[in-house]
C-alpha cells in the first residue's frame, strides 16, 4: 500500500449507491496526484451500456467498479450479476512512474470498498472487451 494515500470519503458514498442502491452501472476512480488521494473520476448512469463504460477508461490508470449483469448458457437461462473490481493501467503511452503509484494505491481504495464478486487488472483494451468480461463473470 502506498504509505498516505487516502480515499476520498465520496468514493465509499458513490460506491454504495452502485452497490446497495443500484443507482449507477459503474464508477471509475483516478488518483489525485497533489493530494495523493483516489477520488471519484466518473458515474455511469444505471442504463449505461459496456461500451460507454469502456469509453470512459483513459489512456491513464484508473480503478473501476462495474455492475456486470450477464445470461448463463445454461438451459434454461439464468441472469447472473457481479461486481468486478477492475484495475486498468495500460501498457501504451503511459509513464511508469504513474503505473507504479497507481499499483501501490489500490489496496487502499480495496480495502474501503468490499463485496467484489471478481477482480481483474487489465493493461490491453483486449483485456476489457465485453466478451472478455462475460467469460470472467461466468467462470
Amino acid at each position: 500500500m502506498n504509505v498516505g494515500t487516502h480515499v476520498s470519503d465520496d468514493c465509499v458514498t458513490e460506491f454504495n449507491k452502485l452497490k446497495l442502491g443500484k443507482q449507477y452501472r459503474y464508477l471509475t476512480f483516478k488518483l489525485n496526484n497533489e493530494t495523493n488521494e483516489i477520488v471519484v473520476d466518473h458515474v455511469g448512469a444505471r442504463d449505461s451500456s459496456y461500451a460507454e463504460f469502456v469509453g470512459h477508461l483513459q489512456n491513464e490508470s484508473r480503478y473501476a467498479v462495474y455492475d456486470y449483469h450477464a445470461q448463463t448458457d445454461d438451459v434454461p437461462p439464468r441472469q447472473v450479476e457481479k461486481l468486478v473490481f477492475i484495475f486498468w493501467s495500460p501498457d501504451a503511452n503511459q509513464p511508469v512512474k504513474q503505473k507504479m503509484q497507481y499499483a501501490a494505491a489500490k489496496e487502499a481504495l480495496k480495502k474501503k470498498l468490499s463485496g467484489f464478486s471478481k477482480e481483474i487488472q487489465a493493461n490491453d483494451p483486449s483485456e476489457i472487451e465485453e466478451a472478455e468480461m462475460h467469460k470472467l463473470v461466468l467462470n
